[in-house]
């Protein structure tokens, strides 16, 4: 389960040690160097690992193969050419952040309802080994290998097939968001990118060049769910970073989710961390679980724009004379700014107006 083993205490002590920082760097076959320097010290010097200890897989989905994954890599393009692969069809990248996985668990869900959606081509990007280590920060720094290499796929998709790039649509969940923000500035050009949640911690406050942003895709869209301080126990990213924003419920604590500091404090000294993980999580995953009910729910996750979520908790913003939005994979490209909406407890989460 992603997460289970995250705790206040090791977030913090991943953060000491950043006024020992020495530029450096490393390169690595294919994708080149990576350095410390700044604006890339957001990971208070942590340089990423090769592609070789991350193990970066791709998994082909189609309609002709919904179960079963073809495996591709792109750099061999036998795996390309013997695969499923139709560049006619609307081609989705998926992955995951910290401590999961793309193998199992709800990509697979994600990829489930997508191909029930439509004919596409479902790519679920696995980069659990880079982050399987309990120091985040290193995860953190990985991030900037798994994206290059996610851009060198979509590069031989491209070249190969001649894929569209503007049908490129890329899907991540917290660190995976990041991800994603750097396979787009990889590849000028991508169609989209949908961040769920994207991750906070040594990113928010660092320059645009290391997080996602409007500059990655011709459109970016971002759902914030947990948004609140890392004294919260929330992870999520609180500052508007794409072309769209959508902050359910206020972008912070999600309804049915809790979110109690001093409980949490009292089952990790217990050693309940099973306990604490399912609940400073739930918010950080409930974008996910939007995201995916949205792709086939009839309902439209009716979002109004607004300047703040006081101001629509209130009611002054229950008008979309100024255009409203839907949350979620039918978003109204055309429609930009901040926007608020609030949802149920459980599935069905979208409320119907």
């Amino acid at each position: 389960m992603m997460l289970k083993s995250i705790t206040l205490l090791l977030l913090l002590s991943s953060t000491q040690g950043w006024w020992l920082i020495k530029p450096k760097k490393v390169c690595y076959t294919h994708i080149g160097c990576f350095s410390n320097a700044k604006p890339f010290n957001n990971a208070h010097g942590t340089l990423p690992q090769s592609p070789s200890k991350i193990e970066t897989t791709f998994s082909l989905y189609t309609r002709q193969n919904k179960d079963t994954a073809q495996i591709l890599d792109p750099y061999n393009t036998n795996t390309l050419s013997n695969s499923s692969f139709d560049s006619n069809l609307p081609t989705i990248f998926i992955t995951h952040g910290y401590k999961d996985t793309a193998k199992s668990g709800w990509p697979l869900q994600m990829k489930d309802a997508f191909l029930e959606k439509g004919d596409m081509n479902v790519i679920a990007v696995d980069w659990s080994k880079g982050t399987k280590k309990r120091i985040y920060r290193q995860s953190a720094a990985n991030t900037r290998v798994v994206g290059a290499t996610i851009g060198n796929m979509i590069k031989a998709l491209r070249d190969n097939f001649s894929l569209p790039l503007g049908q490129v649509h890329l899907v991540g969940h917290s660190l995976g968001a990041q991800i994603m923000g750097y396979a787009g500035d990889w590849v000028q050009g991508v169609g989209r990118i949908t961040g769920l949640d994207p991750a906070g911690l040594y990113f928010e406050k660092f320059d645009t060049k290391v997080k996602l942003d409007p500059s990655d895709a011709l459109f970016v869209d971002v759902i914030h769910t947990d948004g609140a301080s890392l004294m919260e126990l929330a992870f999520g990213i609180r500052t508007p970073n794409g072309h769209v924003d959508f902050y359910p419920n206020g972008g912070t604590r999600q309804p049915g989710c809790k979110r109690d500091l001093w409980t949490n404090i009292v089952n990790f000294f217990k050693g309940k961390f099973g306990w604490i993980s399912a609940n400073i999580s739930c918010s950080h995953m409930r974008a996910i679980f939007y995201f995916i009910e949205s792709i086939i729910s009839s309902c439209e996750f009716k979002a109004f724009p607004c300047t703040s979520y006081w101001n629509f908790y209130r009611g002054s913003c229950i008008s979309c004379a100024n255009g409203c939005n839907r949350m979620g994979y039918h978003v109204d490209k055309s429609v930009h700014g901040k926007f608020y909406l609030q949802t149920n407890a459980a599935p069905p989460f979208c409320k119907r107006h």
